[in-house]
This record gives structure tokens, sequence and C-alpha cells, in this order.
């Protein structure tokens, strides 16, 4: 009977350690399980924050605003102390945004400027912590840990995302990867972007001289009118129109026509400051926008020269030298010139051109 019951107690305390040893897997699968489901909750997470970013930033097609949004984004979701988005424009690197201050931004950019020389053809993120981060400037502010991200085509460098923090080892290896993710995202973002500014921009452009065309000197002029009123800027209009251009035409064909106004809009081109807007107004018509000026005699003395210039230029087409001229109509908005809108000013304007045509054409009339 005692040998039973000796058995019985070996048995069950067998029993009893293979149960222990099977809760203690449980446990551990059920820890491993639990650890996956946190790893995955924070995957999906991730996933789902670029997914949102993604959706938002694509939704952003004004080019320069875009850098500001995915700038903030940056250091909402990463918590950096900073962030800086750099631009290679095929030269190095310059700023398109940054959280930090303008009076810093000049330091950021020879940092760029290095990273470019020192990372040329690193495709891929790269942390940088402690003793590795050298410039001065970084270190004035101490900054202990940076992110560099770059930014890539399939082709071609598009910049390179900089965040930094104040705290040792901040940024980690899962951090590195979230952003490599991200990175796809806002890359594909800055091309859609660029490519949509492109197609705004040819959309302003004529076709035929280059200029810009006559939706952006509606654009422009209203802006001038704007800042006239607003702040007093003043700005003058000139439309001027070739003389007898359909004689052009009859004589010499469309072809030789349109190498007229190519090379008409050329020299108006060249005989403007910096600061001013030339246009293709429409047919055989230039508009030229000369802003924040009330110069009228140094105006004036602009455009007798481009329209000598224009009168002496010779075309040559089929064999012929084809000659034109050109009449100007001028009017001024500033502090002694009042003008009420921008109708009124192009009325005023056609009214100087009309004038210059009707006494004798190949002249420039202003309007009083």
């Amino acid at each position: 009977m005692a040998n039973m019951n000796c058995d019985c107690c070996e048995k069950l305390k067998a029993v009893t350690t293979d149960v222990d040893s099977y809760q203690k897997c449980v446990e551990n699968s059920l820890q491993q399980i639990s650890a996956l489901n946190i790893k995955y909750e924070h995957t999906v997470n991730e996933l789902s924050t670029i997914i949102n970013i993604f959706e938002y930033i694509n939704l952003v097609t004004d080019y320069k605003n875009l850098f500001s949004i995915i700038n903030d984004m940056l250091i909402g979701v990463l918590g950096a102390t900073s962030s800086t988005i750099f631009i290679y424009n095929g030269g190095g690197y310059k700023i398109e945004a940054s959280s930090l201050s303008r009076q810093s931004l000049l330091s950021m950019e020879k940092i760029g400027q290095t990273l470019l020389a020192r990372y040329k053809d690193n495709r891929e993120p790269f942390i940088l912590n402690g003793e590795d981060i050298t410039d001065d400037f970084s270190r004035e502010r101490d900054i202990r840990s940076v992110v560099c991200v770059p930014l890539n085509g399939k082709e071609k460098r598009l910049g390179i995302i900089y965040l930094e923090h104040y705290r040792d080892d901040y940024f980690t290896i899962e951090a590195k990867r979230y952003l490599n993710t991200l990175a796809i995202a806002i890359r594909l973002s800055l091309e859609n972007a660029q490519l949509y500014a492109k197609l705004e921009e040819m959309a302003l452009i004529d076709g035929l001289t280059g200029l810009h065309n006559r939706m952006f000197f509606n654009k422009e002029i209203n802006n001038c009118m704007d800042n006239y009123k607003k702040f007093g800027l003043p700005f003058v209009l000139t439309i001027l129109d070739i003389d007898h251009f359909k004689k052009v035409n009859d004589n010499y064909g469309h072809l030789c026509g349109d190498m007229v106004l190519q090379e008409m809009g050329e020299l108006i081109r060249q005989s403007i400051r910096k600061d001013d807007i030339v246009c293709r107004y429409g047919g055989e018509e230039f508009a030229i926008i000369f802003r924040n000026t009330q110069d009228m005699s140094g105006i004036n003395l602009r455009l007798e020269a481009l329209r000598v210039k224009m009168e002496a230029k010779r075309t040559e087409c089929n064999n012929s030298e084809i000659q034109v001229t050109s009449s100007f109509g001028v009017v001024s908005c500033c502090s002694t010139e009042k003008c009420g809108s921008v109708e009124e000013v192009i009325r005023r304007a056609d009214e100087a051109l009309y004038e210059a045509k009707r006494s004798g054409r190949n002249r420039i009339c202003i309007a009083q």
C-alpha cells in the first residue's frame, strides 16, 4: 500500500511538472504574441500615418507651400527639435523650408553643402550622434542627434531631409526605417508638385515667342493694381502693336510673320529690367508692365530706344528682309496719376495706342 501511494505521488509530481512547464510555455507564447501584436499595431499606425500624410500632401499643388507643410509634419510626427528640407538645384543644396530662424539659415546652408560633399552618393538614410556631429553651428546649439534622409528620384538627386534633436541617440534605427518609408511618399509628392508647377508655368507661356501670355498678364496687372491701392506702389503699363502686321502675313506668309513676332518679342524681352514683365498680349500686340516706378521720363527714353531698335531690325525669311515698325500706348498709375481699376488702365493704354496709330504710327503716345 505504501508503495502504491509512493507511485501516485511520483506521478502527481510528474503531472504537476508537466503542467507547470506547459503553463510557462503558454505564458511565453502569450508574451511573444503580445509583443508581436504591439509591433504589428505600431507598424499599422506607422503605415496609417504615412498614408494619411501622403494623401494630404498630394492634395497640395502649391509647390512652395508643400515644403513648409511637410516640414511641420516631420516635426510633429517624429518630435524633432528642428527640421530642414534641402532641395538640389544642380549646383548644390538650397533650403526650401526650415523651422530655424531666418538668421540661422545661412549657417544651415553651409551644413547642406557639407552633406553634399561628404555623402554625395549616399542614397540611404543615415544617423549622426554625438562626436559624429562636427560642425560648429550644431555644436553651438547642443545638437546631439541627427538623421539625414536623401530624397532621390529614379535618375536624379532631389534633396535631403535633415532632422535634429538635443537628446543623445534620439533617432533610432526604427526612426530611420520609418523615415525612409515616409521619404518615398514625400519624394513622389515633390515630383508631382514639380510636374504640376511646370505644367502651370507652361500654361502661362506663349508657345510662339516664349514670353508670358495673356493669362499671366491678367494675373500680374491685377497684382500691380492691388499693390498700388494698398501700398501706393506705382506702375506703368505699355501696350505696343506691330504696324500693318497683316501685310507681313499677306506678302510673306504666316511662317515669316511668326518669325517677325519671335524676333520682336526677343527685342522687347532684352529691353526690360529684371523686375519688369513683358507678355504677348494677343496677335501682334505686346504688353510691358514696369513695376514699382513712376519715372516716366526714364521709361519714355527706354521705349524710344526700343522703338528705334524694332524699326531697324531686319527679319530674314524666304530670301527677303522684312522690316516693321511699332506703335506704343503708355499709361502711368502713381501718386499724380490716379487709376481706378485694371479695366480703366487697359482702356487708357488702348486709347493711347490708337492715338499713336491715328497720328502716323511708329511712335509713342502717353495717356493724359
